[in-house]
């Protein structure tokens, strides 16, 4: 079964079929107005309706200005027509065709105004799909800067409890470090520095590098950290070779482009900075520079409490008299040491000491004397313990001293050091009548003495005591 195929003629075929078509009837009709003989009304009445429909098709088919041209053309061929004979239904035709041709140009100039209208409306709807569209782009930048904003400042919260947690400086420093470089991201390197108020210098305290950088050389900081800590001020450098402020663009061990740091104040002073930097330019943001500076501001505050903790510690194991360590302390360390001992075999020494006829210093002077005595003596027995003993103030006018990893002849070396010195620089009286002070010492040690802390000091309280009988201003160590 064969299906047969409708061919559509095309735009321009038909066009041109009605271009052709209406040269025809103008021939047709000029030629039978200019024809000798008269020709019947009805021949002229057929091609001026012929005229009428054409022009009519070319109004639809033809651009305004084609479609005019044509029915104008139609217009006068049946006008002549008209005049030729003067015959009423010519002129009816005639009529019909100029009033076709006002209601056809009426009619494309409205349709034109409309698709005016239409074509401004979809322009504003265009505009404003495209506004609507900017809006939404915006709109999605700002809920993901805002939950970048959350994501951060819930994490500066959780920073903050583990800030609060820790009282060790470098934990502290540990901790702000490997935050900040892990949540602002974007960094080769991130370092923290404190000063150093002795050298008057930075010194590097804590550190993070990418892993395929090699160790940090910079341990004093660099010119960007000496401008933050002489200005106190943070610092955004999109590209280091554009700034006037700096020098130095490149470090030894990394390039170096964009850099973002804070100063570490407590209170008004600029105690440290911390320094992020990358080697693409423009690496960081103004966000990136608040963030980090209120992190700061949780590290100085760590950092305060750490100090202040430190000092109430120091203060709960200090004698505020003498500043010597308190006798609970020292019997806490005593035992830790006699453990510690007890397991690497190494001796721990121990000696205990008394100012002599202390009460007649007191009778006869006052307390005010017998404290600077008690000051006097203590400072003989901080210059003379080595760096990991612990001299203590046990009670009233007696002193202890831990010797760790010391047997007893050295710990007797040690005792009978500070008892000459004591008896050399040491006087108690008034200006008027100055007498010498003097000590007795009483010396045990682990293991030869005693297995247990408390019976080292009970041995070394009995060989004190044993010293004064003895005479007193003497030491005694068996």
């Amino acid at each position: 079964m064969t299906t047969a195929t409708v061919v559509q003629p095309s735009p321009t075929g038909v066009r041109w079929g009605v271009a052709l078509a209406s040269l025809i009837v103008c021939a047709a009709l000029t030629t039978a107005i200019l024809k000798p003989s008269p020709v019947s009304v009805g021949t002229l009445q057929t091609l001026c309706v012929m005229a009428i429909a054409l022009a009519a098709y070319a109004c639809v088919i033809y651009p305004v200005a084609g479609g005019l041209t044509l029915s104008l053309v139609m217009l006068v061929c049946v006008l002549w027509a008209w005049a030729a004979q003067q015959h009423a239904t010519l002129g009816v035709d005639a009529v019909s065709l100029l009033v076709m041709l006002g209601t056809a140009v009426w009619q494309r100039r409205r349709r034109g105004r409309r698709f005016k209208r239409m074509a401004q409306l979809v322009d504003d709807l265009e505009e404003e799909r495209t506004v609507k569209e900017q809006a939404i782009a915006f709109a999605r930048q700002t809920c993901a800067a805002l939950q970048k904003k959350h994501s951060r400042y819930t994490q500066l919260q959780s920073i903050a409890e583990q800030l609060s947690n820790l009282t060790d400086r470098q934990a502290i420093a540990s901790l702000a470090v490997d935050r900040a470089f892990s949540l602002i991201g974007k960094s080769d390197v991130c370092l923290l520095f404190l000063v150093d108020r002795e050298r008057q210098e930075l010194s590097l305290i804590a550190s993070k590098r990418r892993e395929d950088l090699p160790s940090v050389r910079a341990k004093h900081g660099d010119q960007f950290d000496r401008y933050v800590l002489r200005t106190q001020r943070p610092l955004l450098v999109n590209d280091v070779r554009r700034d006037f402020r700096f020098t130095i663009t490149i470090a030894q061990e990394r390039t170096i482009s964009s850099v973002i740091a804070c100063p570490l104040l407590l209170g008004q002073r600029a105690e440290g900075a911390l320094h992020m930097d990358s080697a693409q330019p423009g690496a960081y943001t103004q966000d990136d520079l608040r963030f980090l500076d209120i992190l700061l501001g949780l590290v100085a505050t760590a950092l305060t409490n750490a100090e202040l903790f430190a000092q109430t510690e120091q203060l709960a194991m200090t004698d505020g008299l003498t500043g010597l360590t308190l006798r609970r302390p020292f019997l806490e360390q005593l035992g830790r040491e006699v453990t510690r001992s007890a397991r690497s075999r190494d001796p721990v020494s121990v000696l205990m000491i008394d100012v002599d006829q202390f009460k007649q210093y007191n009778d006869a002077y006052g307390h005010t004397a017998g404290d600077l005595i008690l000051q006097g003596i203590a400072g003989v027995i901080r210059a003379a313990v080595p760096p990991d003993g612990i001299g203590a103030r046990y009670g009233g006018e007696e002193f202890a001293v831990l010797l760790p990893k010391t047997k007893r002849h050295h710990a007797g070396d040690i005792a009978e050091q500070i008892r000459r010195t004591v008896e050399a620089r040491v006087e108690g009286g008034s200006r008027s009548e100055r007498r010498p002070v003097t000590v007795s010492i009483g010396i045990a040690a682990f293991p030869d003495d005693a297995q247990a802390d408390l019976e080292l000091i009970r041995i070394a309280d009995q060989r004190l005591y044993q010293a004064k009988r003895a005479g007193r201003n003497l030491v005694c160590s068996a």
